[in-house]
């Protein structure tokens, strides 16, 4: 059984994710087409799982 630290963080996690999911996709679209800027941002978001 997990621990509830790990359940939160799993909590913290995907409700992050969620908030930049919108502009990840943004992203993903101009380094689509090679934004070098784009890319270097989208480096910076927090990852998701």
């Amino acid at each position: 059984m997990a621990k509830e630290s790990m359940k939160a963080r799993e909590r913290k996690r995907t409700k992050l994710a969620a908030r930049f999911d919108k502009k990840r996709t943004e992203l993903r679209k101009a380094c689509a087409t090679g934004d070098w800027d784009a890319m270097l941002a989208l480096q910076k978001l927090p990852k998701t799982q």
